[in-house]
């Protein structure tokens, strides 16, 4: 066979084989020319208080050097964890054997909804909020403060399974409680001086925090009690808080102690029986996915002024020194009478008139929907007072709502989701809407 054997033969072939396949022979060594390290990914875009993990393949995890040129906007740990912290362009660069590898992370707004059916914005700053807000010096420095049950704020938090929120109370009846709910989850309720929060995890989530029970006993139009809001504070040194905000539509109700919560989990009259988060209007705006605004204070009335004030000065100011700031509000509910004890006829009617124009004035989009008493006193006169703006009111009817009641007068859990429930049903109905 032209004196070339079967082995040799064979022996070309693979050797041809071989380099097709990009293997090189060297004697009989075999050499593979190896990729230099490379970044997981040279540019990513994320939402203020998220996280990704960048690796720089091809090294030795524990010798590289992770920095950011921009810490307010992104910062990166010893791993390459990456943390946005702000809107805004950040190059994340990992340092290997005297060279530098870089990834341009950008960090913009995004939008999110919550299980509870809570849309959500990024917004600018550590928290957003709803509700009676106002900025007030505290020890000489600015903090928003709201002296009102219900006021809420809004972050989210990435990094840490823990978050401490400051809280600057001045009260001198009894300490307040807030409660806070977790991606939508259920709401808790802690004392205020138990001010540390159990995200279970240190993954991304969404807080909507609520200021649930401030005592009755305290003197808020004047003295201004309440509480502010400090700093928002990551247990861990990764954490990062972000601000958002609530996309969905306001329901504003304006009351007294039923609307407030007071006496909703038992017959203390303190912030241990109170609960704003268990109150009608708390349930109401749940059913109907919508915001709400709560302007509830003890006693007070379309006359009596109670522990704040009467209704018509309770929309116009937060307290006697701050106005009451603009909002918009979808549907507006007046739960109003039964402390007006003193007063019936024309007085009460006219004041009523009063309430429903001012509030017109300034929500001329607005549904306003007035609420007969439980206890049905005042319940023709308020009729007379929707009769009189027919294309801008609804007198909602209670009596056979059949709500159970702490006291005789407040609501216990059961008899508000009773009442929230029945009220969302009427409220649905005239905003045209459909409850799942």
């Amino acid at each position: 066979m032209n004196g070339i054997s079967w082995k040799q033969r064979l022996t070309a072939f693979l050797v041809s084989l071989f380099v097709l396949s990009g293997i090189v022979f060297a004697g009989d060594a075999e050499e593979v020319k190896a990729a230099g390290p490379a970044l997981s990914e040279t540019a990513v875009t994320m939402a203020p208080a998220t996280t990704k993990t960048l690796k720089l393949n091809g090294a030795v995890a524990k010798k590289v050097k992770w920095t950011s040129n921009n810490k307010r906007v992104a910062t990166v740990n010893g791993s390459g964890k990456v943390t946005a912290r702000a809107k805004g362009t950040a190059k994340i660069k990992a340092a290997y054997k005297k060279k530098k590898y870089s990834c341009t992370v950008t960090v913009v707004y995004s939008n999110y909804t919550t299980s509870d059916g809570m849309r959500y914005k990024d917004a600018k700053g550590s928290f957003g909020k709803s509700g009676r807000w106002y900025k007030k010096n505290v020890n000489g420095k600015e903090y928003y403060y709201t002296s009102t049950d219900g006021s809420a704020i809004y972050f989210k938090a990435a990094g840490s399974k823990y978050i401490d929120v400051t809280f600057m109370a001045q009260v001198a009846a009894a300490i307040p409680y807030y409660a806070y709910s977790v991606d939508g989850g259920e709401m808790k309720r802690q004392l205020l001086s138990k001010n540390r929060i159990n995200l279970g995890n240190a993954g991304t989530h969404y807080v909507r925090l609520v200021i649930d029970a401030i005592s009755e006993g305290e003197d808020r139009w004047a003295g201004e009690a309440g509480v502010g809001i400090g700093a928002i504070t990551p247990v861990s040194e990764d954490g990062a808080v972000a601000a958002i905000k609530p996309e969905n539509a306001t329901i504003a109700f304006y009351g007294d102690s039923i609307t407030q919560g007071i006496r909703a989990l038992n017959k203390k009259l303190t912030p241990a029986g109170a609960s704003s988060t268990h109150s009608y209007a708390w349930y109401c705006a749940k059913q109907l996915d919508l915001v709400p605004y709560f302007v509830g204070f003890g006693g007070s009335g379309i006359i009596q002024t109670g522990c704040f004030n009467n209704c018509i000065n309770a929309i116009m100011s937060n307290s006697a020194y701050h106005k009451a700031e603009n909002y918009d509000a979808d549907v507006i509910v007046i739960e109003h009478g039964t402390n007006d004890v003193y007063t019936y006829g024309e007085i009460f009617v006219n004041e009523y008139k009063r309430v429903v124009n001012l509030l017109h004035q300034k929500h001329p989009n607005a549904k306003l929907v007035l609420m007969i008493p439980f206890t049905q006193i005042h319940a023709d006169e308020i009729r007379s007072v929707a009769a009189a703006y027919p294309k801008i009111c609804t007198v909602i009817e209670t009596s056979s709502w059949r709500i159970s009641y702490t006291d005789g007068l407040h609501p216990n859990k059961a008899g508000a989701k009773t009442a929230g429930k029945n009220l969302a049903k009427k409220v649905a109905s005239i905003r045209k809407v459909t409850l799942y």
